[in-house]
């Protein structure tokens, strides 16, 4: 029995090795109407390799009203590393799960169904950066863009955009990418 637990609580340390919090400003733009506020994001490492991002227990808060969101989860996406920034990109439809905050009454996300994503994230050791567009005009007449960001836009780029190792943000690494995302490339 001790060995079993022993094992158990080894399992649990390394996928907590695996797991990255990142913290950092989020803008919801909801028909070309943006709102930005702190957010935490969790990006982990699936034994196949595959990545799954997380933004748990999301509120969003606009003009004094909040609404609960709950857990967004996309999982099973295919991760490509240049340069040491994994670039990662989901064209996913979703549900989103209710969120594990006691002190939320009740979670909007689970009422919305179907929830259709297309996401692209780039991270590293230390930040991490995320585009996430969701159309609801069917459902909700909403069109949603998600944007996270670790880095002040005013630092500069820092390490995204630079795909090819170039030096600079160009043409070139758009391509770069369709070739790893098409199955070309490293």
């Amino acid at each position: 029995m001790k060995k079993l637990f022993t094992l158990f609580a080894a399992a649990a340390m390394s996928l907590a090795a695996m797991a990255t919090d990142y913290n950092g400003k989020i803008t919801v733009t909801i028909n070309n109407v943006p709102t930005t506020q702190d957010a935490t994001i969790a990006i982990n490492q699936n034994e196949d390799g595959t990545y799954v991002l997380n933004i748990k227990n999301f509120r969003l808060t606009s003009n004094g009203t909040t609404i609960d969101v709950g857990n967004i989860v996309l999982d099973n996406m295919k991760g490509y590393t240049i340069n040491g920034v994994t670039t990662v990109v989901a064209d996913q439809v979703i549900n989103i799960q209710n969120g594990d905050d006691p002190s939320v009454p009740m979670w909007y996300g689970p009422y919305l169904g179907d929830v259709p994503i297309v996401m692209a994230a780039q991270f590293d050791g230390t930040d991490a950066k995320a585009d996430i567009d969701i159309d609801m005009m069917t459902s909700l007449e909403q069109f949603i863009n998600v944007k996270f960001n670790t880095r002040d836009e005013s630092q500069g780029s820092g390490v995204y955009g630079d795909v090819n190792g170039d030096g600079v943000v160009t043409a070139a690494d758009v391509t770069e990418v369709y070739t790893i995302i098409l199955g070309g490339g490293n």
